[in-house]
């Protein structure tokens, strides 16, 4: 049985709104206040960044004659065969079609392809394929169109039982470098688009690739350092290392590194899957834009149907059969079977009550039908255990909800399902970033729309250093913006920030880790279920803030915008915590199993009040009856000087304010919209209206 999600069914079983709510913010301690502008707009708020323009123009596409010429090099023709046996550099100009570049000189020779106006295609191998040479390069000629064509019929996969079966558009044995400022376009049906058993290193190139395998793959490393990329892989990842040893000089293999230029990757499955680390660098100009599953806009399936499910009550599934939809018109013509597969469960309360199988409605079908078939069995139309009568497919619903089974009929009724408190996340691996061991983040621009996590870093996992995975995140630069079904950054082990801007804009755990720690930088969460979770691992589960602003948003219901499985600790900087729940206990806005514990900086809690600061802790003020409604706040001492301030477009329910500028004695008050919401005089350590910490109740953060 796969992993289990929650999904919150609407319309015809529940009505819930679980609305994002929106507010902006600012912190002040001294008059400069710190914007938190699109913190809690949901998925709109994911702003689609400028992608970039496709190169593709056939009509610069070459139709000279072809050649392939050298001033110190060695080529040895055959028919369409061009067979490079030194090291130099050749020029290659004009149609090469179903014919290949061979490269095979000595281990130390560097051999540099210049691709001048080119066009190469092949239907019987690699169209560029480099058997041996120290070194490889290809290089697109300034201001030249090329395009390389793998031609080749089925797939990789049909030639497993040879020896090497050379699956790329350009394959390289050894070190590969793509260079130049001209372009070039490579596609494939057959596997991958680039690939090196080595590195495989890209600068200044303008470089489309489709495949409908890894766009690029580079065995030991791939790395990026400038350059326009376009990078679409149809069927799995974009970008991808496979090697996690260790080099004879000491070098750590299977890093994707990227340091420069503009990288769009629109991938199936992964956008960028390390077997090592992935590190992105301190550089600003780099821009890295990820699009996974039906994010991807280059899936074709995706753009050509609509997903749906059929739900189907526990007490009425069974292993021992098949569900199907039939798609048809009202004319002679045929319809298509879609299988309806186990996607997730889906909840009614708090415990899964019905099984979410997800099918695809293709365009241009009006009618449909739904029948039970025996396991094994493909349907003919006749052979089903039970089936429905035919209807007008609901375009407005996403759902068909069986009621019952009466005999061989069965009942039912069109649903809406929402992703509500729960993951719509793929049952396949779309990740954005993806690294078995570490993902480090020091500047550039990222932005990620994942079908799942947004950044995941594997703790545990065995390499072939004979070490396990670190499970690490850590972001110290930049600007990273995510859009994702699952979380929006999961760490197995620690996912540390220390500096740059974080704005998680949709997901359904914001940041998860084992320990969640942030030193500076700005971090705005806004999620379905936990927004900063801190799940059980190795070490004792712990959120952490030391410095820096972070805004934590969550829908309504049972969520918590803080949930540690451990305890949380606070000791500078200022957070505002948008809870999404009323009622405390086992949910709202800070939510643990051990402590909460704050000994600086200044935090300003609504929602459900669960737990609040203790032991060693500075002044707090708690309110368990305080309505908050949409304005303007601030939090003003009694001289007038504003601690804090924010402001909100939705209503909450109760808070608890702690900061090291509240002193015994003090007046302090909130204001909304200019008039005095709450004052009082901090008396005690803790002063205000409250019941005490509620118990029982931390988080239980997902692996």
């Amino acid at each position: 049985m796969k992993r289990f999600f929650a999904i919150w069914i609407l319309a015809a079983l529940l009505c819930t709104a679980c609305g994002a709510p929106n507010t902006s913010s600012s912190a002040s301690t001294d008059a400069s206040p710190v914007s938190s502008a699109a913190a809690q707009a949901s998925a709109a708020s994911g702003a689609v960044p400028e992608a970039l323009n496709d190169p593709t123009d056939a009509s610069k596409e070459t139709t000279e004659t072809f050649s392939v010429t050298s001033d110190d090099g060695e080529i040895s023709p055959d028919g369409s065969v061009y067979t490079i046996t030194a090291a130099g550099d050749y020029t290659v100009t004009g149609a090469l079609s179903d014919g290949q570049i061979v490269v095979n000189a000595g281990g130390e020779d560097e051999v540099k392809l210049i691709l001048d106006n080119a066009s190469i295609s092949c239907s019987t191998g690699a169209p560029i394929l480099v058997l041996n040479a120290g070194k490889a390069t290809v290089k697109a000629e300034k201001d030249s169109y090329n395009t390389v064509a793998d031609l080749r019929a089925g797939s990789a996969d049909s030639l497993s039982g040879s020896e090497e079966n050379y699956d790329a558009a350009i394959w390289a044995a050894c070190d590969l470098n793509l260079s130049g400022s001209g372009t070039l376009i490579v596609t494939t049906g057959f596997d991958n688009g680039v690939k090196s058993k080595d590195d495989l290193k890209i600068k200044n190139l303008t470089l489309k690739v489709t495949a409908c395998g890894n766009a690029l793959k580079g065995n030991d490393s791939v790395e990026i350092q400038s350059g326009e990329l376009i990078l679409i892989s149809t069927a799995s990842d974009g970008v991808k290392t496979e090697n996690s040893d260790v080099s004879s000089k000491g070098n750590h293999r299977g890093t994707v590194t990227i340091s420069g230029g503009q990288v769009d990757v629109y991938a199936a499955c992964d956008a960028i899957s390390a077997a090592y680390n992935v590190e992105i660098s301190e550089e600003e100009t780099c821009v890295v834009n990820l699009y996974t599953a039906s994010y991807a806009s280059e899936a074709a399936e995706a753009a050509s149907s609509q997903e749906m499910y059929l739900i189907v009550p526990v007490s009425l599934y069974s292993d021992d059969y098949r569900y199907y939809a039939y798609l048809y018109n009202d004319d002679e013509t045929d319809g298509v079977w879609a299988e309806c597969t186990y996607d997730t469960m889906v909840y009614s309360g708090r415990r899964a009550s019905y099984y979410g199988l997800v099918f695809r409605v293709p365009d241009g079908y009006q009618n449909i039908l739904f029948q039970i078939v025996d396991g094994g069995a493909a349907p003919d139309g006749s052979n089903y255990a039970a089936s429905t009568g035919g209807e007008t497919v609901n375009t407005s619903m996403n759902g068909y909800l069986i009621g019952s089974v009466s005999g061989t009929v069965i009942s039912g009724d069109w649903v809406q399902l929402s992703s509500g408190s729960g993951s719509n996340k793929t049952t396949f691996s779309s990740k954005g970033i993806k690294a078995a061991n570490e993902v480090v983040i020091n500047g550039g621009t990222v932005t990620i729309f994942a079908m799942d996590d947004g950044v995941h870093a594997n703790g545990g996992d065995a390499l072939e250093d004979g070490t396990t995975g670190g499970g690490n995140i850590t972001v110290s630069g930049g600007t990273v913006t995510i859009t994702s079904a699952d979380d929006g950054m999961h760490a197995d082990n620690a996912l540390t920030v220390n500096g740059g801007t974080i704005r998680v804009a949709e997901s359904h755990e914001g940041l998860e880790a084992n320990v969640l720690t942030q030193n500076g930088g700005t971090v705005f969460v806004y999620a379905n279920d936990d927004g900063l979770n801190a799940a059980a691992g190795s070490a004792t589960p712990m959120v952490i803030i030391n410095g820096g602003y972070a805004e934590i948003v969550t829908s309504s219901g049972d969520t918590d915008a803080i949930d540690s499985n451990g305890s949380f600790l606070m000791t500078g900087g200022t957070v505002l915590v948008l809870g999404g729940s009323s009622q405390g206990g086992m949910s709202g806005s800070v939510d643990v199993d051990g402590s909460v514990t704050v000994t600086g900086g200044t935090i300003v809690a609504l929602g459900g009040v669960c737990r609040i600061p203790s032991g060693n802790s500075v002044n707090t003020y708690v309110s368990s009856g305080t309505s908050f409604a949409a304005g303007d706040y601030r939090l003003v001492d009694a001289s007038g000087n504003v601690i804090f301030s924010f402001t909100l477009q939705s209503g909450y329910s109760s808070c608890w304010i702690a900061s090291d500028a509240f002193v015994l004695n003090g007046s302090y008050a909130v204001e909304k919209d200019g008039s005095v919401l709450l004052s009082w005089t901090q008396s005690s350590s803790t002063e205000g209206s409250y019941q005490g910490n509620y118990g029982g109740f931390g988080g239980h953060g997902r692996r």
